[in-house]
């Protein structure tokens, strides 16, 4: 993904569109100005994090200041900074924007806010397993690889990862280990027998199921005894249970069930 500049900053082009409804919808708040920015396009880069971590302070492979989707937010006009605080939530998070902080209360970092686009998923999969710990890294990681911008080691096993995340197929943490995971969600995309490079690009090649409007739907997936690996994408999504898998369709999808040996 191709960053785009804007205001001496940069942004993904998803990030820049969510920007725009922002804008419009701070125009119902009568006496509120919303400001914003981004990373200036000098510090896009891990070297640039390096030289400015910015206000949260995390090392390159935990920021999310290379990938365009770190996003500076600032209302005024209200009354007091709670009520701005209330008032930035209110517009921001329904369209999208994920705050750094658990509360809206004026702070040294409440003025930071991601938007994860594609990548929300990454983390939600990986707290619906148990692994919350695996969450953040995930996420970083694979806004970075999308944006052409990871500086750190196993790049080519990171992409692949990255890519599976992006066809919608949960391969767990974007970690660079090609773990049973991930060779399973290779295997079940049918490209689990090439050499790295070459699945990365024909990974590369592949999109992911367009997804329409539909009602969610939940069900559950048992097999007594007998072992069991799901793969989905698009709106269809699996949570390991002990017995099987618990199953949210949203919209269309796929699901792919791997039974027994």
């Amino acid at each position: 993904m191709k960053l785009i500049s804007y205001r001496s900053s940069l942004f993904t082009p998803d990030t820049r569109e969510a920007l725009t409804k922002l804008g419009e919808a701070s125009r119902s708040y009568e006496g509120l100005s919303l400001k914003y920015r981004g990373v200036p396009r000098a510090l896009c880069s891990w070297e640039g994090v390096g030289e400015d971590p910015g206000p949260i302070g995390l090392p390159a492979p935990l920021s999310m200041r290379p990938t365009g989707r770190e996003v500076y937010l600032t209302v005024e006009g209200a009354s007091d900074p709670m009520q701005e605080a209330s008032a930035l939530w209110g517009m921001a998070v329904p369209l999208g924007f994920v705050p750094w902080d658990r509360y809206p209360l004026p702070s040294a970092t409440s003025h930071v806010f991601h938007y994860l686009g594609p990548w929300a998923s990454v983390g939600e999969f990986l707290q619906g397993e148990g692994r919350g710990e695996a969450a953040w890294p995930s996420i970083c990681g694979a806004a970075q690889c999308d944006a052409g911008l990871w500086g750190g080691d196993r790049l080519v096993e990171r992409r692949v990862q990255t890519h599976l995340h992006r066809l919608g197929v949960h391969c767990g943490p974007v970690d660079g280990n090609i773990g049973p995971t991930t060779l399973g969600a290779l295997k079940a995309l049918g490209v689990g027998n090439m050499e790295l490079t070459v699945t990365e690009e024909a990974l590369g090649g592949m999109k992911p199921p367009r997804r329409k409007a539909a009602k969610r739907t939940q069900g559950h997936l048992v097999l007594n005894d007998v072992p069991m690996e799901a793969f989905t994408s698009g709106g269809v999504h699996t949570v390991r249970t002990r017995s099987g898998y618990s199953v949210t369709v949203d919209g269309p999808g796929r699901l792919i069930l791997m039974v027994g040996d």
